[in-house]
């Protein structure tokens, strides 16, 4: 249970408590709040002498508790909401970083068995090594950073750590006595991972993917490959596209296992090289340069078992601005019914009890008004002093209660809004990261097909030079090492298939000729930088089901002789990008209530993780796409097939040169995250009937005053002097045999009174078992109940205003003896009820009243 800490007299949780005092609004709502409870405390003792003090008192009680639940909870929502989309942001940092890497892995090792490279150590270990032979490798390295950008050098080192060549040749360095050249040779492990200052850069800090190069009949390891990540490059990229500089005052930094900065996005405020740790008493406030930040860790979720470096990025705010608009991110402008709120298991409990609660204290003041005028009416009639210091009195407590919901409605909208407003943001980012995941992956596709296009066994083959076979053999082997793919293809130049990493092709297969739009073009591209793609459509090569091709040209002696093209296994990989993008619960969990899908621009579904879009669908939601820029992001409120959503929407942008042009085009694929935020939106409530407002009797004339009240739609009243007291009744007992009209009994001052079912009395039959009894007098003495849906005003009618029923009103309705059309001919009709009617209705059946010995002792008692 969390404990509880004052601070300027409201109760708040000891979490947030040393944190409000930077919440404007918190702040703003608590004065209001508290300058309302003081003009209340003065009407509590100002009621001691019109005998409703009483009713206020107890109502105030109300109002003081709800105000430190409702400050409380708006406090501990934007503590909640602000650490969330830090959180948020951070996890999106490390996951797009981390899944980057995962592909240098594979990249490494791949290089490492190029045919190339292994020539180029063979010969140096037979010293048969030449120039030449250093210019060619140089030369192929050149090749591959002009595809695979993310690398800034590439290596090859002998087995003493000799530089024996390399893309950069910049660096002095001629040796590298790093470990990581031990640990590559020695390692077990397919790649060494090693960053900060590595001699082999000329000491500046690098992150270094290095493989063993192996060759001769044993495959001993003749050298080391290095692939040099441009990681500074990289982490600015994460940092712009997750907090860009400028819209918000988060402030995100990589870190090392023990805390020391690694990057980060505002060095002005946490330099690289710092050190960030705890030592705060709250979890998630951090103190560094004199300045306190509000912030949140995470760590990588792993990606194919790869978790990275064991890294986590730390995103964080400045406490003075944590809770402005600036803070973290702009609020969101969707709303949602307050019925949404209410029926969702999205949100709390809370955030439903507290209306409830708001909406129970205004109901009980306008009891205590109306019960007070009830009273009142008698010594006005009599023109003595306490009956009109009693209407003022009671005027000025309505007046603050009117004042007093205004504040309620705005911070209980603001309470709500929050809560929307984090859910929403969360399904932007959401879709954000998707698409972000599926613009990088991309990426490496059309690296792929691009390099692999420039193996020289596979040109060789494609030229007709080499078997077939030995191009299905690289092939195999390259899709072992990237199982990204369903298979890869070698095409000749005239589009027929010559080999394929799929060993359970059919025979008849072979020499096949390939179809697709894709094809004649990925046979004579103009260089080796180009690519073709197709676009996501059935296709043979993947079993007639959707997908994309990558293809590039293959050449020998620089003439087009074929094509490499690979076939990207689009449904378990485009699943699981979905899969991993997904909204999550506090253990890490995805949201039940949650789906995602990559949808075209032009509204057909590629990926989705909900049966219910299918792929190949075309959304109903298709017009958000239409618009949207690419790279940009928003998100709404959406009911689809009765269905309330929040949706994010993130168009796909390109990674570094992959698709990265601004100009939006029907291949355009959206990142769209959908949660369920209740099974059925709700219809909207019907209109309650309008206060009844009577026309004003003739000056000097004869007037009557009726307490009104509504029941079934309708405005019912009863004369003041037939009234005693409307209460709140929590729970009526039933009793054996009742009629269908009785409620059943509660106890008032010691006695049972009867509660009749006004309106399944007056012919409809919805039974109710609680809610707000008006008491009042029967000609014959007992007192009775009416059970009611809420109450009105006590209002004062001339003698003639009160109209006889017609015959046929008459006879539908025979509990009332008068009807009082409203002031402007618009408003409806109030119908004057006669308690001696009622209760000859009501004890209509052989039935008699229960004494007071009958009475079961859990009946509710009403003071």
């Amino acid at each position: 249970m969390s404990s509880k800490r004052t601070v300027k007299g409201i109760a708040f949780d000891s979490h947030v408590a040393e944190l409000v005092g930077h919440m404007e609004s918190v702040g703003d709502y608590r004065e209001s709040l508290q300058r309302l409870q003081d003009v209340w405390d003065q009407l509590t003792l100002l009621g001691e002498t019109s005998g409703i003090a009483a009713d206020i008192t107890a109502t105030g009680g109300e109002f003081r508790s709800l105000t430190d639940t409702l400050l409380d909870a708006l406090a501990r929502r934007q503590l909640d909401n602000t650490l969330r989309q830090l959180r948020g942001r951070a996890q999106v940092a490390i996951d797009l970083l981390v899944r980057n890497l995962f592909e240098r892995t594979a990249d490494v090792g791949f290089l490492a068995v190029d045919a190339v490279v292994r020539a180029h150590v063979e010969a140096r270990a037979s010293q048969r090594h030449t120039e030449a032979m250093r210019g060619e490798l140089e030369a192929r390295f050149r090749a591959y950073v002009a595809k695979y950008s993310v690398y800034d050098d590439v290596a090859v080192l002998s087995r003493d750590g000799e530089v024996l060549a390399r893309l950069d040749r910049s660096c002095r360095a001629t040796h590298c006595a790093h470990a990581l050249v031990q640990q590559s040779l020695q390692g077990e492990a397919g790649f060494v991972e090693s960053f900060g200052a590595i001699d082999v850069l000329d000491g500046r800090r690098g992150l270094v993917y290095s493989a063993p190069i192996r060759g001769g009949h044993n495959e001993r390891a003749l050298g080391v490959l290095c692939l040099s990540f441009r990681f500074d490059d990289e982490m600015s990229r994460v940092f712009e596209q997750v907090a860009p500089a400028g819209q918000s005052a988060c402030v995100l930094a990589l870190l090392a296992e023990d805390g020391t900065v690694l990057a980060s996005s505002d060095p002005w405020q946490i330099p690289a090289n710092a050190r960030l740790q705890g030592g705060h008493d709250h979890p998630h406030l951090l103190r560094f340069a004199g300045r306190e930040y509000l912030a949140v860790r995470t760590s990588a979720h792993a990606y194919q078992g790869y978790a990275g470096p064991g890294w986590q990025v730390c995103a964080l705010v400045p406490l003075a601005l944590a809770f402005g608009r600036t803070g973290t991110t702009q609020a969101s402008d969707v709303h949602m019914p307050a019925e949404a709120l209410d029926h969702s298991p999205l949100f709390d409990e809370e955030l439903r009890r507290i209306p409830a609660q708001a909406h129970r204290i205004q109901r009980g003041l306008e009891r205590s008004v109306w019960n007070g005028r009830v009273r009142g009416r008698a010594k006005e009639h009599g023109a003595t002093s306490p009956g009109r210091f009693a209407a003022a009195l009671l005027r000025q407590v309505t007046q603050t209660g009117e004042r007093v919901e205004r504040v309620f409605e705005r911070a209980i909208g603001e309470l709500q809004q929050s809560a929307v407003a984090g859910l929403t943001e969360e399904v932007r980012a959401s879709a954000a990261l998707a698409v972000d995941i599926l613009d990088r992956n991309l990426y490496e596709r059309a690296n792929d097909c691009r390099w692999w296009a420039l193996d020289p066994t596979l040109q060789q083959a494609a030229a007709g030079l080499r078997p077939a076979a030995e191009a299905t053999g690289v092939l195999v082997h390259i899709n072992s090492l990237y199982t990204v793919y369903s298979q890869l293809v070698l095409l000749d130049r005239d589009g027929q298939l010559l080999a394929s990493s799929s060993t359970g092709q059919p025979d008849d297969r072979a020499r096949q000729t390939i179809e697709g739009r894709w094809v004649r073009p990925a046979l004579a591209l103009p260089d080796a930088q180009a690519w073709a793609r197709s676009r996501f459509e059935p296709h043979m090569l993947y079993g007639s089901r959707p997908t994309y091709i990558y293809a590039a040209t293959v050449r020998h002696d620089q003439q087009p002789c074929g094509a490499v093209a690979i076939v990207f296994d689009s449904e378990p990989q485009l699943h699981a990008m979905l899969a991993d993008a997904l909204p999550r619960d506090a253990n890490g969990a995805p949201l039940a209530q949650a789906s995602a899908l990559f949808v075209t621009r032009e509204g057909r579904v590629i990926a989705s993780t909900d049966p219910a879009f299918a792929v190949g669908q075309d959304v109903p939601f298709r017009d958000q796409l239409a618009t949207l820029a690419r790279g940009a992001s928003r998100q709404l409120a959406l009911e689809l097939s009765g269905t309330l959503y929040a949706v994010g929407f993130a168009m796909s942008a390109g990674y570094r040169e992959y698709d990265s042009s601004l100009e939006c085009g029907p291949d355009d694929v959206a990142g769209v995250m959908l949660l369920r935020v209740c099974a059925q939106a709700s219809a909207a409530a019907p209109a309650l009937p309008a206060g009844f407002e009577p026309p004003p009797p003739a000056p000097g004339a004869a007037t009557c005053e009726i307490a009104s009240f509504r029941c079934g739609g309708q405005w019912l009243g009863l004369k003041t002097a037939d009234v005693i007291e409307a209460v709140e009744v929590p729970r009526i007992t039933a009793l054996p045999g009742d009629a269908p009209h009785l409620a059943g009994v509660v106890l008032r001052d010691g006695e049972p009174v009867p509660v009749v079912q006004l309106d399944a009395l007056r012919g409809a039959a919805q039974p109710q078992r609680s809610g707000l009894v008006v008491v009042c007098r029967t000609p014959a003495g007992p007192l009775l109940g009416l059970l009611v849906d809420e109450l009105g005003s006590v209002i004062e009618v001339g003698a003639t205003a009160l109209q006889p029923l017609p015959a046929y009103l008459a006879a539908h309705d025979p509990l009332a003896t008068a009807i009082v059309r409203g002031a402007d001919g618009r408003q409806p009709m109030l119908t004057l009820l006669d308690p001696a009617r009622i209760a000859a209705g009501a004890c209509a059946p052989a039935t008699a009243l229960p004494g007071s010995a009958a009475l079961p002792a859990q009946a509710c008692v009403v003071a």
